[in-house]
Formats: C-alpha cells, structure tokens, sequence
C-alpha cells in the first residue's frame, strides 16, 4: 500500500486536549471537501510505503492528519505504527467511517465542514469534536443536544484565522451561553511554529 503524503514533520499539536504536547504529523494529501477557508496545502509531495512513513516518526505521539486521512486504507499505516508502540491519533471531517480502525488508533478527532452541514458519517467513532466558527456556524443549530451531552467538554470551538478576533469574540459568546463548549486557538499559529 502506497500514500500520497503532503508532508511529515514534527512540533506540537496546536489543538484540543493534546495541546502543547509534542508529536510527529503525517499529513495525507487529498481532501474529499473542499472548504472555501482551508488554509492547508495538502498537495502530493512524496509517494510512501507504511514503512517508510513510519521510518520517519521521531516522537511517541503521531498525528495522521489530511486533506482527509480517510479517503485512503489506513489499516497497513496503523499496523506499522503500533507495531513499533506509537501513540496515534487520527483528525478527519468525519465523512467516512471510522469503526473498522478504531482499534488501532489511541484518540480521533472529528471536525464537521458546512459542505456536509456539520453532519458526521454514523460510523465515525471518535473522541473530541472540533468546529470551525465560521460566521455560518452555529452551535444550537449545527449540534445535535445528544451530541452536546455525550461530549461535554470535549467539543471545540475554533475561530476561523482569516477573521481571528471577530470569529474568537463569536466562539467565546457560543461558549458562554452553553457550558459544554470549549473555545480552543491553534497554539501553533500563536507563537509560529509548523
């Protein structure tokens, strides 16, 4: 099995509840979305083996990210990274199931888009939700009150960064009139770092 990757790197996860820790990053290339504010460059720079990918995990914590990571066969990858005791953890917008991996990998993190209106495949399992304000979302509306319950304190706020103080001020206003919503600032961003 081979994979387009976009790039392997390593720093700290910038977001949600391994913020500050620090991690190697696999970012896949392809997305199955096509957000008009995704500030990713998740274009095809190398095509690996799981091998070879793993090769280059310096950190315990590894952090398979896209583009969406889901829009490949991430059994062989995660088979390899076990094998040699790595933590892993896996972000995706949640359109693809997730169930049939779910036993190789240590935490996921699901991000909703508008394209699908903020719904998740029902076979996404995962551990912490995070949503971008965007100006059109809005928690009452775009989370379902199950979801709400079942994930408290585990649902993040993220301001969108081309609009970061206006977006910041409406994360903090959506967290302020419900307590099962944490607002979260992409830590890497702030003091500019990958």
């Amino acid at each position: 099995m081979m994979y387009r990757v976009a790039e392997i790197f390593h720093s700290i996860q910038g977001e949600g509840s391994f913020l500050g820790c620090p991690a190697t990053f696999i970012r896949l290339s392809g997305c199955n979305l096509n957000c008009p504010w995704c500030d990713t460059d998740h274009s095809e720079k190398e095509f690996l083996t799981a091998k070879e990918i793993a090769d280059r995990v310096e950190y315990e914590k590894v952090i398979i990210t896209g583009g969406e990571p889901t829009i490949y066969d991430l059994e062989p990858l995660l088979f390899e990274l076990k094998k040699r005791g790595r933590v892993t953890m896996l972000e995706t917008n949640g359109t693809n199931p997730t169930d049939n991996i779910r036993h190789l990998l240590d935490w996921i993190v699901c991000s909703p888009k508008p394209e699908t209106n903020w719904t998740m495949n029902e076979r996404c399992l995962f551990d912490e939700l995070k949503y971008v304000v965007d100006g059109s979302f809005n928690p009452k509306i775009h989370i379902p009150r199950e979801i709400k319950e079942k994930y408290k304190d585990r649902i993040w706020l993220q301001p969108e960064s081309s609009l970061l103080l206006i977006r910041s001020k409406e994360a903090f206003s959506f967290a302020m009139e419900d307590p099962s919503l944490r607002v979260g600032l992409q830590l890497h961003k702030i003091i500019d770092v990958r």
